[in-house]
């Protein structure tokens, strides 16, 4: 067998910067195309009498149209392909609606999980026909697995492949998956792979690493296809609440020391007494004494070679002391074995971000557990250039608002009207802390047949909700994890118990999330989960509340004597300080997605210009320690 029969062709993404958009599509134009596409798929649905077959052929229509670049005979093969699909599965309407939207470059809101996979599912049936690489992008890895349960028996019953790429698969089985028809792959797991399989390709002979893709020794170079169709579950979550932190390519590499510095440091520190060597907050951060700064400079000639110089090895003091005397477990992480869990929040309780760098090593040295590997950078990527690359583009989510205008700017997706829109929880407003404690504490009693879920924001609201009594027993979780695992351990305590499975399920929101939408998303997982009971939300607010201060800071203190005052006016006082945090919010999202795009260009005009990898710079000479007091 030839080497070209192994090797499928390699679908280069796209390299050139989305053109200015003008203004989206009118709804009523938008509504147009997709009853087209419907009426074209009901008026094939009754000429399919094999769907396996019917999709095939469609598929090869597909793949012609394609080569051609012929607009209208895609349009006509993507609807004969989704009445193939549709003809085997038999979805409810509203589902083949939204998979005609999400072909022709939509993005649409479903609430419920199930409806927005099969939804997906028959626009990736859909795109695999026609041979070109199809990839079902996820959150996470439990969704990625979630959507592979559901999904897997429906594509193989079309006689199409499809198969997960986990983040712990690695070697043949990584190459396996990416060979199939449709990949189920968490999305920085899909960015690091396809960052790391473009730089192979510009670094080396692309035919020779094409010919190792899938050989039948299984040690290929390239794991991935390319990119063609991409398809987004949890679209806002992806491109918007997780895109703002850039996927990094990394290679084990201690050449610094670093751990051993940051070991050193931990030693030294204990050395340091407060008041004496130095004095540490938030507000002045670091400063020495004369007696510190000459005990520092001791100190610091013990650290190795690289660490010796004089701002660097401050830096790693610095370090050590805000690790030791300023953060505290469980209000600004937490400890799972060997793992450190950072709050939300960590950058508010450092007296200087550029602390941050390494913090997790910081804090398993001073707890003395095994550092993590400390990486050396390769590449830098993201899921906002991943989704930019996309020939063909689609997502579907559990609620979209607010995100018409940024899913058009940025992606060019179009928001239908026709989304069903998620549930809202129900607002209630306590005079003060006092008050806001004993609404809390009420909803510890949970009556017969009801589990209430607590949802926190933060790390230091969960050290407060503990404190409270009755908290010890009652379920609570973060909102930027998911509730299943929650639920999970609930049904399973009442089996243990001999009880029935709760008819209801109260969700109380103890402090605000960051948008209405992400409250809706938090609500929709639940239902997911909830096999069946009822769902209802209510969210507790309080002007004594530590987001009052974020959103109006040093109008927080008039804002809560207003509310003393009269309490009347507290439930349209904490409305309007929500709004403006959430407009808070959503700007500094704008601008951090905004930031991401520009070091992106930035980073690629720089590879282009040095025609490799940018050099790191010098090490500066040592400098004599500067004493402040």
């Amino acid at each position: 067998m030839s080497t070209s029969a192994l090797t499928p062709p390699w679908f280069p993404p796209l390299d050139k910067p989305v053109a200015e958009r003008g203004h989206a599509p009118r709804p009523a134009e938008r509504a147009a195309a997709i009853a087209a596409m419907r009426a074209a798929v009901d008026a094939a649905l009754p000429h399919v009498f094999d769907p396996a077959a019917s999709l095939r052929d469609a598929g090869q229509a597909l793949r012609r149209a394609l080569n051609r670049e012929d607009p209208a005979a895609e349009h006509a093969a993507l609807a004969q392909a989704i009445a193939a699909a549709q003809s085997a599965w038999q979805f409810e309407g509203p589902v083949v609606d939204a998979a005609c939207s999400l072909v022709q470059q939509g993005a649409v809101s479903l609430t419920r999980a199930a409806e927005r996979h099969r939804a997906l599912a028959l626009a990736a049936a859909a795109w695999a026909a026609s041979g070109r690489p199809c990839l079902l992008m996820t959150a996470d890895d439990e969704a990625a697995a979630h959507a592979s349960r559901l999904l897997m028996p429906l594509f193989q019953a079309l006689g199409l492949d499809a198969a997960p790429a986990g983040s712990d698969a690695n070697g043949a089985a990584l190459r396996r998956a990416y060979a199939a028809h449709v990949v189920i792959v968490p999305a920085r797991r899909l960015a690091a792979d396809l960052a790391r399989d473009r730089r192979e390709r510009g670094s080396g002979d692309a035919q020779r690493l094409e010919a190792r893709l899938h050989g039948e020794t299984g040690a290929g170079l390239l794991v991935t296809r390319g990119l063609f169709a991409l398809l987004i579950d949890e679209l806002d979550r992806v491109l918007f609440d997780d895109a703002v932190n850039p996927v990094l390519l990394s290679v084990p590499d201690d050449s610094t020391a670093l751990g051993e510095a940051l070991q050193l440091a931990r030693d030294a520190t204990d050395a340091l007494e407060p008041e004496h060597h130095y004095t540490l907050s938030l507000d002045s951060g670091l400063l020495w004494t004369a007696a510190g700064a000459a005990r520092a400079t001791e100190l610091i000639a013990g650290l190795p070679p690289l660490w010796r110089q004089t701002e660097r090895g401050e830096w790693l003091l610095r370090q050590a002391l805000v690790v030791r005397d300023l953060l505290q477990a469980g209000r600004d992480y937490t400890l799972a074995g060997p793992q450190v869990h950072l709050d939300d929040a960590i950058a508010r309780a450092l007296p200087d971000r550029a602390l941050l760098p390494h913090l997790t090593q910081a804090i398993q040295a001073r707890a003395g557990l095994a550092l993590s590997p400390i990486t050396r950078a390769t590449e830098r990527t993201s899921v906002l250039g991943l989704a930019a690359s996309a020939h063909r583009l689609g997502g579907a989510a559990a609620d979209l608002a607010g995100l018409r205008a940024p899913l058009w700017r940025h992606h060019g997706l179009i928001a239908d009207n026709s989304s069903i829109a998620g549930t809202e929880p129900q607002l209630d407003t306590c005079a003060d802390e006092a008050a806001w404690q004993a609404g809390v504490q009420q909803a510890f009693d949970a009556p017969a047949g009801v589990h209430r879920l607590f949802v926190l924001r933060q790390l230091g609201s969960a050290a407060r909700f503990a404190d409270l009594p009755g908290a010890k027993t009652a379920a609570w979780v973060l909102a930027g994890l998911g509730p299943q695992r929650a639920l999970h351990h609930q049904r399973e305590a009442a089996e243990a118990e001999g009880l029935p499975p709760a008819a209801r399920i109260e969700v109380l929101f103890i402090e605000p999330l960051d948008s209405r939408r992400a409250e809706a998303q938090f609500i929709s997982r639940v239902q997911d989960a909830a096999e069946g009971a009822d769902v209802s939300a209510r969210l507790l607010l309080h002007p004594q509340g530590r987001w009052v201060e974020q959103a109006l800071g040093p109008l927080a203190a008039p804002l809560r004597a207003l509310c003393r005052l009269w309490p009347a006016r507290t439930p349209a006082a904490l409305k309007f300080t929500l709004a403006l945090l959430r407009w808070q919010l959503t700007r500094q999202q704008a601008r951090a997605l905004h930031a991401q795009t520009q070091r992106e260009h930035q980073l690629k005009l720089q590879l282009s210009f040095a025609g490799g990898a940018a050099l790191a710079p010098s090490t500066p000479p040592p400098e004599p320690l500067r004493r402040t007091s």
